[in-house]
């Protein structure tokens, strides 16, 4: 009888975390985007860091359900110049309203986390990117690696469905 109900509980465990299992992604980039010019210019991301059902293409976010989705777009801005960095979503080659972030870099050896971040309603196979621009060339997203610890990549991108 034990066994029986150890073994029933255990493919229902099994089922259950198949059956609720949503698709997400995590995504990174180990490059240095600096802007040349004042331009929006699309994020790449070089790095697949997991990923169940969501796609990246060098930064090219594919969605393979009809649903609402959380994105978070992490990036470490900086750069060689003071000036502004901006980081928005954009969803089929469209900005995404009210999702645009801004922060002041006042020195060149300044950096910061500009967070930008937003739940959507997608459809199957829509293309998510993330978008920035810059005030003044040479300022952007900003690689670091610290010594004896990992690396900070210039944006760490997150996405999971939430329905």
């Amino acid at each position: 009888m034990k066994t029986t109900f150890a073994a029933i509980f255990a493919g229902a465990t099994m089922l259950a975390s198949t059956a609720f299992a949503a698709p997400f992604l995590q995504a990174s980039s180990t490059e240095n985007q600096f802007a040349t010019d004042t331009k929006p210019k699309v994020v790449t991301m070089n790095s697949t860091d997991a990923t169940s059902g969501i796609t990246n293409d060098n930064g090219v976010v594919t969605v393979p359900e009809d649903g609402t989705y959380f994105l978070m777009a992490a990036g470490q801005v900086g750069g060689k110049a003071a000036g502004q960095v901006r980081l928005w979503m954009r969803v089929n080659d469209a900005d995404v309203g009210n999702s645009n972030t801004i922060q002041v870099i006042a020195d060149p050896a300044f950096t910061a986390v500009l967070v930008c971040q937003g739940l959507a309603t997608l459809k199957k196979g829509d293309k998510v990117v993330v978008a920035y621009s810059s005030s003044v060339a040479d300022l952007g997203l900003a690689v670091t690696s610290p010594a004896g610890e990992p690396v900070v990549p210039s944006i760490i991108f997150s996405a999971f469905k939430v329905d």
